[in-house]
């Protein structure tokens, strides 16, 4: 297995380079605080080790 580029591999549709959700309005509008990825995935392990 080799890693490429998107760009490389043929879609049937044109993507945009950053495709990121953002939720800044989101969170405004809600006042919401939204923890960031690295966040979850530490709780997800911790969560793993505990059970």
């Amino acid at each position: 297995i080799r890693p490429i580029a998107t760009s490389d591999y043929p879609l049937p549709a044109v993507r945009p380079a950053n495709s990121r959700l953002d939720c800044r309005k989101i969170q405004a509008d809600l006042q919401l605080w939204l923890p960031d990825w690295q966040s979850g995935v530490r709780q997800v392990l911790a969560s793993l080790q505990s059970s």
